[in-house]
């Protein structure tokens, strides 16, 4: 191109300028032209339609009666019986039917504005009513069935706007016309609207005008503009010329260069016509249907080959008018069609699911991806692509099958489950959830406040620092705390949870199951109770006993307190037992149990270590501090009889923990000196400050 004539530079955009403000020119004319003679020809088509609908309210009326005058003589043409009736006080009358009407009515117009209105047929009753040359051509076209109506702007002469449709005959038309042999529907005629266009005409010229004097001014300023930068581009022109001998060296240099990135550049085109061929692979063998088809009819213009694997019918019957709703399960046959054609009508893309009968008599879900295509903002086609969705159905259905399983098993397990998004405090309870908390749907309005608000005191800061810890770590949580139900009512709860990360479109949230075990509570209460007490006095049992011994030992040594046991055992209860059986032995020893009981202290531990021995652990007492708690205890023995034995005695051995003895040397002890106080005459006590 650098080797042109430079004329050519000013030249050609010149000239594809000077042609596009043209071709701009001619289209504005053409559009112009052609909206004035749409606006013509609807002005004469107002005046037709309005001397048509005058003329069908008098023919239905049967003619109308009005005095004779100079301008309203009686019709010569019109031949019924009592035309020209006189009413009883002498005035003539005489009938007007459409046709006279018309006459009328277009001598008052043509008067009144100039615009004339003529009523005409290829064969006239009326000779007035003969047809010019221009309407006894647009009647043939009427008679033709070539036209419904026509209509020209006549610039010959005055200018005229002329407007002509036919009449056609109808039932109230044959008491006048039958005799000239029409039938309903044929066109007798027409009428012809002429309308003085010189104001018109002359508006259309001052507008095309005014048209010409715009692109004109318009070409002028661009070609201005043009001719300036066109100026400037030739000053930088000849700047290229001189930089073109230091280019074409520095291109030699690089031709080399070239050479071997052009080769480099081929493979890479070569792997880019590759993948692009994979490309084009993966789309042919998409698992879907692609499809199209006319937005109102929704026959088929297109259908790739997976319908016919997917649903076994040949491309060709989906071209078949009404295929597709035919082929729509009976349910979905009524709705899906009307959803798409609702869709359409808004020019909105939309995606639906329905069921389609394939060929083998299989039910088939299809998710349906459609987009439409618009022309002048009307639907022209449809395109889309039907997914098989069967398996994911298949599994929805499964899925909500499980759902009720887990809802059923949740409920019979007395399993609530609940959802908490930190972010909005918003909570979420399934029907168990209400159950454990006693709640109505009214009582809890899905705040985390409402659930706080029934936790036990004791067990609330613990519980939501466990909250708060999992949203931090993001680890799942398991514990047990307290609520009270209806304010009052002490329930244990177990709960379980896990965090369920945040997305782009829904914050983190946990979720959760919660259980009422308040009766495995009691249970395991009452379990440690019988595990731990003895059955028939109530006291803890000896296994509890050494448990505790062994662990008040420990903290003895750790932290230095003094730890005292009191071992004793009741005075001839043997005899008690032969003489009044043992069901009053065990009474007896209920009785004292109870008595020992209430003489300790509330941190003393009394246990059954045996029969009727029994032993009383006193952490943080001192030898001689335990000597006389012993000493107590046989008092309060003395100062309440038994009901079935009276008096009954105890002898007693008390000892403290020395700092190199371990349990079974201190319990070896006190048992000794428990028999020690028996053997010297029973009743009494016997520890290491008494005998020192």
């Amino acid at each position: 191109m650098l080797r042109l004539p430079d004329r050519l530079y000013w030249l050609l955009p010149l000239g594809a300028w000077t042609g596009l403000i043209l071709l701009s020119l001619v289209l504005v004319l053409q559009n112009t032209g052609q909206a004035a003679f749409e606006t013509a020809r609807q002005q004469g088509r107002d005046i037709f339609r309005m001397v048509e609908a005058t003329r069908l309210w008098n023919s239905r009326a049967g003619g109308v009666l009005v005095r004779q005058s100079e301008t309203t003589r009686p019709n010569p043409y019109l031949e019924l019986p009592e035309r020209d009736p006189v009413t009883t006080s002498g005035i003539h009358l005489t009938t007007v039917n459409p046709a006279y009407m018309t006459r009328q009515m277009a001598g008052v117009i043509a008067a009144e504005t100039g615009i004339r209105i003529h009523i005409t047929s290829l064969r006239p009753i009326n000779p007035g009513n003969a047809a010019d040359a221009w309407e006894t051509r647009a009647l043939e076209a009427f008679d033709r069935q070539a036209e419904k109506e026509r209509s020209e702007i006549l610039i010959d002469g005055s200018p005229l706007i002329r407007y002509m449709a036919p009449l056609l005959v109808r039932d109230e038309c044959m008491d006048c016309h039958k005799k000239q042999g029409y039938r309903v529907g044929d066109v007798r005629g027409g009428i012809s609207v002429s309308i003085p266009a010189g104001d018109f005409v002359a508006r259309l010229a001052a507008a095309r005008r005014d048209q010409i004097a715009s692109h004109a001014a318009v070409w002028a300023l661009v070609s201005l503009m043009l001719l300036v930068y066109l100026h400037q581009y030739r000053r930088q022109w000849d700047s290229l010329k001189t930089l073109t001998a230091t280019l074409e060296e520095r291109v030699a240099e690089r031709t080399a260069k070239l050479a071997d990135e052009t080769a480099a550049h081929r493979a890479s085109e070569a792997e880019a016509r590759h993948n692009h061929q994979r490309f084009l692979d993966l789309v042919n063998t998409t698992d879907g249907i692609v499809w199209e088809s006319d937005a109102h009819t929704f026959v088929f213009s297109f259908v790739s080959l997976k319908a016919e694997s997917l649903l076994g019918f040949p491309v060709a019957n989906w071209q078949e008018p009404g295929f597709w709703v035919a082929h729509l399960h009976p349910e979905d046959r009524e709705w899906a069609p009307q959803y798409c054609i609702s869709c359409t009508g808004r020019l909105e893309p939309h995606r639906f699911e329905y069921r389609f009968m394939a060929a083998d008599g299989r039910v088939v879900w299809l998710e349906d991806i459609v987009t439409v295509v618009a022309e002048n903002g009307e639907p022209r086609l449809l395109r889309g692509l039907m997914l098989d969705i069967t398996t994911r159905k298949t599994a929805e259905a499964e899925v909500r099958h499980l759902t009720q399983r887990l809802t059923l098993a949740t409920r019979t397990a007395h399993i609530g489950i609940w959802e908490y998004e930190p972010e909005t405090g918003k909570v979420v309870w399934d029907g168990t959830m209400y159950e454990i908390f006693g709640l109505t749907q009214d009582q809890f309005h899905g705040r985390f406040e409402d659930i706080t608000a029934h936790i036990h005191p004791d067990d609330l800061p613990h519980l939501q620092s466990l909250i708060d810890e999992t949203l931090r770590t993001r680890c799942d949580f398991e514990t047990s705390f307290r609520i009270l139900r209806h304010g009052h009512e002490v329930r244990h709860i177990d709960a379980h949870a896990v965090l369920v990360p945040g997305n782009a479109n829904r914050s983190a949230r946990m979720i959760g199951v919660n259980r009422d075990i308040t009766e495995r509570k009691r249970n395991e209460q009452e379990l440690v109770r019988l595990a731990t007490t003895d059955p028939l006095t109530g006291c803890h049992n000896r296994g509890y006993l050494h448990r505790v011994l062994e662990r008040e030992v420990d903290r003895t040594r750790r932290y230095g307190d003094p730890l005292s046991v009191i071992m004793y055992d009741l005075d001839n209860f043997k005899s008690i037992n032969d003489t009044w059986g043992h069901d009053a032995g065990d009474q007896v020893l209920a009785a004292t149990a109870n008595t020992v009981r209430e003489a300790i202290r509330r941190t003393d531990v009394l246990a059954r270590w045996g029969g009727e021995e029994f032993m009383v652990l006193c952490p943080d007492t001192s030898a001689a501090d335990a000597a006389g708690l012993a000493e107590r205890l046989l008092q309060a023995l003395r100062d309440c009889p038994t009901p079935v034995a009276g008096v009954v005695t105890a002898s007693v051995g008390v000892v403290t923990l020395r700092p190199d003895e371990d349990t079974d040397a201190l319990l070896k002890r006190a048992d000794d000196l428990m028999y020690r106080a028996k053997q010297t005459g029973r009743d009494r006590v016997c520890g290491d400050t008494i005998l020192a």
